[in-house]
């Protein structure tokens, strides 16, 4: 890869990666190994709701293409594969390989947790304050309440003097 002097850039992926052209030389050879055309990925990518053509996929199989990380997810879904390995990263061996796979899917259990919680403390928060309002509404509608009744027994149930004899 090239910086913008037309020197070669030293990226964050290492001396020499691309990942372009390492996505594109997977999906030339995944899509040879099956059998199929440029045109058949064009089909099979516009099936899955991306706009593509055989020249994209020629481009992309050149590296000269960047590709969206959704595109890389359906590449990878209609191959079989992981976008890790569709990017030209394998593991080097079995325990490599379940040592990953015990990341990722701790990692996901993790995040997926981390998101429930932070979710509950949203709702606790919230209830708090619903809490907190309703025993303010509660004191409110309690005082209102008693003048209601100390008016009403004053109207209604106490004696007022009118109209009686007095002795």
């Amino acid at each position: 890869m090239e910086n913008e002097q037309g020197q070669q850039a030293d990226t964050m992926w290492g001396y020499g990666y691309e990942p372009e052209k390492a996505l594109g030389e997977a999906l030339r050879s995944l899509r040879t190994a099956r059998g199929m055309s440029q045109e058949d990925v064009a089909t099979m990518m516009s099936r899955s709701g991306f706009s593509w053509r055989q020249t994209t996929v020629a481009k992309t199989e050149g590296g000269s293409r960047p590709v969206r990380v959704n595109e890389a997810a359906a590449l990878a879904l209609c191959f079989g594969v992981s976008v890790n390995e569709l990017l030209g990263n394998q593991a080097d061996s079995p325990e490599q390989s379940l040592i990953e796979s015990t990341y990722r899917v701790s990692f996901s259990l993790y995040l997926s947790t981390r998101l429930r919680t932070e979710e509950a403390l949203r709702r606790k928060q919230a209830a708090e304050r619903e809490y907190e309002e309703s025993l303010a509404q509660l004191s409110e509608t309690k005082q209102s309440y008693e003048e209601a009744s100390r008016a009403f027994k004053e109207a209604f149930l106490e004696p007022s003097g009118e109209g009686e004899e007095k002795d």
